[in-house]
């Protein structure tokens, strides 16, 4: 197909749909010209996504019919059914389809921190060489605890959300590199590992995990997935499949950043987490159990909320304006 042709032919009637849509006041014959333009400009879309795909030309008209239907429907009603719609499918059907990189990061993470502790811990020469003695033993003593308390709640909660909001907006904007996702889960998984053998060897394992565990399990989940969903993001490019580089990764691309919103969120819920239930006067038991409720939470929304999602038609990688601009047309 001639794209140019075929944009020359249908033109005129994308101008007219724009100016109707923003149109204040139609008449009776305008109302139906913008309904009858509405379809017509949605069958054109879905044409051109199946026969040439031309990313500028269908965000062009991809804005164009949003404006339409905005102006179709009550704009009140669509925008709260909207809101519902990316809470209750778009979210989790975006977290299920990073579902297995995330695990797989995660597994590859936490095994890499439990061989770092574990050499670390039986090596204490090559522990010293990481962190003096005199900063372990003052490190378990003091400073790790102190840690969770030395801010009020508030603030320290807006602190570590902040932190840990950039350290997973690191992973997923410079996904597509590679290295540096992977650089910094290592990392991180690397001074998870040393932290737990100082702890060990300074015999204070019980106060690293009742400290560590009420707001660290969902912590250390959202990085994982962070870092799961850029690496994703390469291979979108790399490996496109049936599809186009560019496209590819456009729609993989916007997967990633609705996720980022979902990782936004839980890690919010984390910092709550961490500045007013880990250092709280419960009992070690409650906190742990009330950090393992919310992680167990978000993994339930990634594969159970995520697959009936999925299974509801969600998808993350196409806009909602676009799912319902897709028409079957004669090949």
């Amino acid at each position: 197909m001639d794209i140019d042709v075929f944009t020359k032919l249908h033109q005129g009637q994308w101008d007219r749909l724009q100016r109707l849509s923003a149109q204040r006041k139609l008449t009776g014959r305008e109302a139906d010209d913008l309904v009858h333009l509405y379809r017509q400009g949605a069958t054109h879309l879905s044409y051109l996504r199946s026969t040439a795909p031309d990313p500028a030309l269908v965000s062009q008209l991809s804005l164009t019919l949003a404006k339409a239907r905005g102006r179709i429907a009550s704009p009140h009603d669509s925008s709260w059914r909207d809101l519902v719609r990316f809470v209750t499918l778009t979210l989790p059907a975006a977290l299920y389809k990073v579902r297995w990189w995330s695990v797989v990061t995660a597994a590859a993470c936490l095994l890499f921190a439990l061989g770092v502790g574990l050499f670390a811990g039986a090596n204490p020469d090559t522990l010293d060489r990481f962190v003096d003695p005199a900063t372990q033993a003052a490190y378990a003593n003091q400073a790790f605890a102190d840690y969770y308390t030395e801010y009020a709640h508030a603030s320290f909660t807006a602190l570590v959300w902040t932190n840990n909001a950039q350290i997973a907006g690191l992973c997923v904007a410079t996904g597509i590199t590679g290295f540096i996702p992977v650089y910094v889960l290592l990392q991180n998984s690397f001074q998870i590992g040393v932290i737990a053998a100082v702890m060990h060897r300074q015999g204070a394992d019980a106060i690293f995990y009742q400290l560590i565990l009420p707001h660290g399990l969902l912590e250390l989940s959202a990085v994982f997935v962070a870092g799961a969903a850029g690496l994703r993001l390469l291979w979108a490019w790399l490996v496109p499949g049936a599809r186009t580089r560019a496209r590819s990764l456009a729609e993989e691309g916007k997967t990633t950043l609705i996720v980022v919103v979902a990782l936004t969120v839980t890690l919010l819920v984390s910092g709550l987490l961490e500045g007013f239930v880990t250092p709280s006067a419960l009992p070690w038991w409650l906190k742990i159990a009330v950090g393992a409720l919310a992680c167990g939470a978000f993994w339930f929304v990634t594969f159970g909320v995520g697959r009936w999602a999925v299974d509801k038609g969600a998808d993350p990688g196409v806009t909602a304006e676009e799912a319902k601009s897709v028409i079957a047309v004669a090949g």
